[in-house]
């Protein structure tokens, strides 16, 4: 399927900042081309869930409607990101004979084709589920033809058995729920949500990386995304409840300043590892009211900055650990979002997870680089990305589709197979 001239609208909810992206796809890369944006602090929202409707709502129509006047056109429907502490993932796997005989037992081998690898991803959806989650992913990390295991496409190949072993991840319809009226009140419709892990991970890790294993750590205000690559397929997903808002409090707090202020300090004097801070640095504290500046030693910050960030790598480190692969086959790790920025965090990575660290900048699109070349759009970026992929591959479908009673039918149509 070809798309030409379609525009595509991805809004990536933080804790901090809310931010709307308009795109068409750009016809000599394939890639989004950006035509507007609009960033607004987010009102209402709290660890990934809605804490108040009408608020979220206004940020979210204020962060569309500047996306929409820069691009000249106005939407309809948008992809959304999620994460919070609701999100949980597993891993799981699912068989399907591709080959029978008349007589009800395996066939003769025949060639595999797309539709029987849609049929075993969707046997492994047949998991039972509370009435409170549903599937968000189900992201395939590899095939098993009869006896050949490893496979990453198994398309055109013979064989009488097809086994798929995936990563799952689901969301709570309660959280997706608030956020869908949200979205609702300001007659935006939305397309699907995407884990925002994920749509990080497509705009800022490589193929080379996912390949060889790799975890990427997405560091956001209020909390910490985490997912795990090995050879290719996902192994992992999961948040840590909390993100870099708890360094700018911590600094609020010991220098006692106002937030607003902590977090420009954060921003352009913070550093994280106090090895290699500069110990005859001074900087200078705007104080309150009339009283005179202070002068604050730069190792003093970073000596308040480096235990928050510490406990926050050190925590997405234990849960990257939770991953089904060892961790000798991980080869890297790539810091992003708004929280990578801090100076040092590439060298405390390398000294909690003892491997090369990065920080991950958005890449494959077009269209206000200079504005968006920041780890804190690649969840935004990598949404439309991972949205316009999907869209290619006729696989995406709409939020809140997959009703209890669909589940069921799954559910009964899949041991019908496994008795045949």
């Amino acid at each position: 399927m070809r798309l030409r001239n379609q525009t595509l609208t991805g809004v990536d909810i933080g804790t901090h900042k809310t931010c709307a992206l308009i795109a068409e796809v750009n016809p000599e890369t394939g890639n989004p081309l950006i035509k507007g944006y609009g960033f607004v602090e987010t009102r209402g929202l709290k660890r990934g869930a809605v804490v108040n409707i009408e608020k979220l709502s206004q940020t979210i129509s204020q962060a569309v409607n500047a996306a929409e006047t820069m691009a000249g056109t106005s939407v309809s429907s948008c992809y959304v990101s999620i994460s919070g502490d609701h999100i949980r993932s597993m891993n799981t796997q699912g068989m399907i004979a591709i080959s029978r005989d008349t007589r009800g037992g395996i066939g003769e081998a025949r060639e595999i084709e797309q539709e029987d690898i849609d049929r075993v991803i969707e046997h492994t959806r047949a998991i039972p589920l509370p009435v409170d989650r549903q599937i968000l992913h189900v992201m395939p990390q590899e095939f098993t033809v009869d006896e050949q295991s490893g496979i990453k496409n198994p398309i055109n190949l013979l064989g009488r058995r097809l086994e798929a072993k995936v990563h799952i991840t689901t969301y709570s319809t309660t959280v997706a729920s608030n956020l869908t009226r949200c979205f609702k009140n300001i007659d935006l419709t939305i397309r699907n949500f995407i884990l925002q892990s994920l749509a990080s991970s497509v705009s800022v890790l490589t193929l080379a990386e996912k390949e060889a294993g790799s975890i990427l750590i997405d560091i956001g205000s209020g909390t910490t995304d985490v997912i795990v690559y090995a050879d290719d397929g996902i192994h992992h997903t999961g948040v840590v409840n909390f993100g870099d808002q708890l360094v700018t409090s911590d600094i609020a707090y010991l220098l006692r300043i106002p937030h607003e202020n902590a977090e420009n300090i954060k921003k352009n004097h913070g550093y994280c590892f106090t090895k290699n801070v500069d110990r005859e640095a001074i900087i200078k504290i705007e104080s309150i009211g009339n009283r005179p500046a202070r002068e604050l030693p730069l190792l003093k910050l970073a000596e308040y900055i480096e235990p928050r960030m510490e406990e926050i790598l050190r925590e997405a480190f234990m849960e990257a650990k939770k991953a089904d692969v060892p961790f000798t086959s991980i080869q890297s790790v790539v810091i992003t979002g708004g929280g990578a920025l801090i100076k040092g965090c590439e060298e405390l990575a390398e000294s909690i997870f003892h491997m090369p660290a990065r920080i991950g900048f958005p890449t494959n699109y077009s269209g206000c680089e200079e504005e968006l070349n920041h780890p804190g759009y690649a969840a935004a970026i990598g949404m439309l990305q991972f949205a316009l992929q999907e869209k290619l591959n006729n696989r995406i479908k709409p939020a809140g589709s997959e009703s209890w009673l669909s589940r069921i039918w799954d559910w009964l149509k899949n041991l019908t197979e496994s008795i045949m």
